[in-house]
């Protein structure tokens, strides 16, 4: 009964009472003898719900988080972390400052804070502030490293960035400028595969890192892992952002 319970109460959110909107338009629809409409709205309707199943999410995004895995040894000269995310004026009174990290950015910066102790070696944070009303990323990741008790002499910072492609582009000055030739790239899973596609054009070889996995390797089938929900739609909607501009940055 629980179990029940918890599918009906998915159903009632988005997308799922959107979902059973769209059938019932589309029910409306074939009593109206619409057929064009219904069939429009019914595939709508289907197109909505798979991409919804936390089943098909998982797979599709596991499908681009697998491409590369964490090194046994890790080797190199410099540790380079590309941002994910930040707010801009919410409080955070451990570090003293305000704004914060996304789930994707902290999980990096808690990442790059392990490799900095068993290296040592200088870390490079490439991100800034994307919109108007979101924070810089690596201002507000190097406040958390300093926090977590990593030296600000070993940090340094792209804080203009706005993009993967412009992450590749101002980390290459950067290496140039300081002589690292063998970076550590660390970022997450899902994100990884484009960021290598990214330093690859610009002929800069580095060895991926991927740490922030959120799909599963081995899915466990249920009546759940088929019902659309959120977090279905949500790992959908990020593998295929991630493999758009993978296709993007291939040409």
């Amino acid at each position: 009964m629980l179990y029940l319970i918890k599918i009906a109460y998915t159903l009632l959110f988005p997308p799922g009472i959107i979902i059973l909107l769209l059938i019932s338009i589309a029910l409306w629809l074939q009593q109206k003898k619409e057929y064009l409409g219904t069939l429009l709205v019914g595939l709508a309707a289907l197109l909505l719900c798979v991409c919804s199943m936390p089943y098909f999410g998982n797979a599709f995004l596991n499908s681009i988080e697998r491409r590369y895995t964490p090194p046994e040894q890790v080797t190199g000269d410099v540790i380079v972390m590309l941002t994910g995310g930040a707010t801009l004026d919410t409080p955070d009174p451990l570090t003293k400052g305000e704004g914060y990290l996304t789930g994707n950015t902290a999980a990096r910066v808690l990442t790059i804070a392990e490799l900095y102790r068993s290296t040592k070696l200088p870390i490079l944070i490439s991100g800034g502030q994307v919109f108007t009303d979101s924070g810089n990323e690596s201002q507000i990741s190097k406040r958390h490293l300093i926090a977590l008790g990593i030296p600000e002499a070993s940090i340094f910072l792209d804080d203009t960035s706005r993009n993967t492609e412009e992450n590749a582009l101002h980390t290459q000055a950067l290496l140039t400028t300081n002589g690292w030739q063998h970076p550590i790239l660390v970022t997450s899973a899902f994100h990884m595969a484009r960021s290598v596609k990214q330093f690859q054009k610009l002929k800069v070889d580095v060895l991926p890192y991927p740490t922030d996995y959120i799909s599963q390797g081995k899915q466990a089938l249920s009546i759940s892992k088929f019902v659309p929900s959120s977090s279905g739609l949500s790992n959908t909607s990020i593998a295929l952002k991630e493999y758009l501009g993978l296709l993007a940055a291939k040409n």
